[in-house]
């Protein structure tokens, strides 16, 4: 966001004239391609899925997704599962979550095996009618779409170019968690391309909401976040490399920083009434999930070449504190366990834990390394978590997409899988 001021000018002549020009700069900002979550783009990542419908890795859990077209014309998309399941490096067909490990009550490896981070995708497309939602979990999809056997109005019909039948597969393992990321494209070929809609200068179509349900004796917790758009320069190859940000950008670069504003970590934020007694405090932590910008969806390769993340921490006394911790292809971690091991045991030592800083509340600035000629962007979610006695496992939660600031010169690549047949 920019914000411009004016000076005071003596004439009539030179007001109108300045506000000739203010009133040009915001129609150019207007124009810009940005990274967005209260807007429509052309590409829309989702970056945190999680299904565990049978609770083998915690209570029950599934992802809903709604996905609109926000403009007046038929649009299609070409999507990926990108799945990030960690699994025991002594048993790979055995799911498995490092903070879990950590503990002997909850461990699923085997005697001397380590939670590995895995990366894979499965790739969908579908076609969207004029202004159309839809709806779906993560663990079921959608394999009918409401108009592929009827049609609306003026014949319109979720069915493909070529005749075929729009579907959103479920994901394919689980337990599963990752990210889902859609790509705006042509109806009739399939291939990359701007917006329709002339109301956001062809900037993209496609806008969306993810919330994670967790429900467990027969209680029911639910956190949203808004789906994070890039939006198109209206600069488009109509090939399977999209260049995000940099020189001869298709689409939006991702953020130069991050920006988290959090209570740390066992912050007491209320209490709770237990036995006619007031006396139990509430403690709140917050979980922090980033992805890369950069993926390759042709070679599916799991290392990408990896993401070293500073984090700047400030306090409510503006002191300030750093950290750093690194990852490859999707990262799920509490807030005390970046700079601590991983588990309870040493969360009150961490620069993120209440316990260290004082106040109850702060800043976190998240600043990827830039790597050569490639910037290295990452995008994210936080999620908090309070003592609940209404929420399944006494827990209740919130989702919330981060703010962000800045651009890089550098630029990022997304390389799309061969469309299907």
């Amino acid at each position: 966001m920019s914000t411009m001021t004016a000076k005071k000018w003596g004439g009539m002549l030179c007001s109108l004239v300045a506000a000739c020009a203010l009133l040009g700069s915001v129609s150019e900002a207007h124009a810009a391609a940005t990274v967005a979550s209260d807007a429509s783009g052309a590409i829309i990542i989702f970056p945190k899925i999680i299904v565990d419908t049978s609770g083998r890795l915690g209570p029950r859990r599934d992802t809903q997704i709604e996905l609109t077209n926000t403009s007046n014309s038929v649009i299609a998309a070409r999507c990926y599962w990108v799945e990030a399941t960690s699994h025991c490096s002594n048993a790979p067909s055995t799911p498995c979550t490092l903070e879990r490990e950590t503990n002997s009550d909850t461990r699923v490896c085997p005697t001397g095996g380590t939670c590995v981070a895995q990366w894979n995708e499965h790739d969908f497309r579908f076609t969207l009618t004029k202004r159309q939602p839809i709806a779906f979990s993560a663990g079921a999809g959608l394999p009918d779409f409401p108009l592929s056997e009827s049609r609306g109005l003026g014949g319109q019909t979720n069915n493909n170019s070529d005749g075929s039948p729009s579907a959103i597969p479920p994901v394919v393992d689980d337990p599963f968690f990752g990210e889902l990321k859609c790509v705006e494209v042509d109806p009739t070929d399939f291939l990359p391309s701007i917006g329709f809609n002339p109301g956001n200068n062809g900037a993209g179509d496609l806008a969306g909401h993810a919330t994670i349900v967790t429900v467990n004796d027969s209680k029911v917790d639910a956190r949203k976040y808004n789906g994070i758009v890039l939006q198109s320069t209206t600069i488009n190859d109509r090939n399977d490399t999209l260049q995000i940000g940099g020189p001869n950008a298709e689409y939006a670069g991702c953020p130069n920083i991050l920006i988290l504003d959090h209570f740390f970590d066992n912050a007491l934020v209320g209490s709770h009434k237990v036995a006619g007694s007031f006396n139990v405090q509430d403690q709140v932590a917050t979980d922090l999930t980033v992805i890369p910008c950069s993926e390759d969806f042709r070679l599916q390769e799991n290392n990408l070449g990896g993401a070293v993340l500073q984090f700047l921490v400030f306090n409510e006394f503006e002191q300030r504190f750093s950290a750093s911790t690194s990852f490859t292809c999707f990262k799920e971690i509490q807030l005390s366990d970046i700079d601590t091991r991983i588990g309870p045991n040493d969360n009150t030592k961490s620069i993120f834990n209440v316990n260290v800083q004082g106040t109850l509340s702060g800043q976190t600035r998240i600043r990827s390394v830039i790597n050569g000629d490639e910037a290295n962007g990452v995008l994210g979610i936080a999620e908090r978590f309070f003592d609940c006695s209404s929420g399944p496992s006494d827990t209740c939660s919130s989702a919330e997409d981060l703010h962000w600031t800045g651009t890089r010169t550098q630029g990022d690549q997304i390389i799309l899988s061969p469309d299907l047949p």
